[in-house]
């Protein structure tokens, strides 16, 4: 009887997992395509993972000018979004609070991608820091 018991929250629960997914692949099969460049957030999320004891205040760096990400404390993992409406090349600058700053090479961002980015626990070893 205890084994009945047991096993029937989980049909259940098996019951509601398939529901959901056959009410979703109805989703996708309307529009194959729903994830292309015009379906696409206006947004980038940036992933933030500072491995350094030491605070930090990010911005990005594009052709549109200086924008403020966000801060992320010493130990510690952040994400942010930021508005991007299309395909530019972005860097970003890592000022470490009353220490040195760096900046990340140049690579091509398009709208709804996601960048991860770790801090060194020895900052001032990185490239492109001053």
């Amino acid at each position: 009887m205890r084994t009945l018991y047991r096993s029937a929250p989980l049909v259940l629960l098996l019951c509601a997992g398939l529901s959901a997914c056959a009410t979703g692949s109805a989703d996708i099969a309307e529009d194959p395509y729903a994830f292309t460049s015009t379906n696409r957030p206006p947004r980038v999320r940036i992933v933030v993972r500072n491995m350094n004891f030491n605070d930090v205040r990010l911005f990005a760096l594009s052709p549109s000018g200086r924008t403020s990400i966000g801060h992320v404390g010493g130990k510690q993992e952040s994400e942010f979004e930021i508005d991007w409406r299309m395909s530019a090349f972005m860097s970003i600058e890592i000022n470490m609070v009353a220490g040195p700053k760096c900046q990340t090479q140049e690579m091509q961002v398009d709208p709804g991608d996601i960048l991860e980015l770790q801090i060194a626990v020895v900052f001032q070893q990185t490239a492109g820091c001053r």
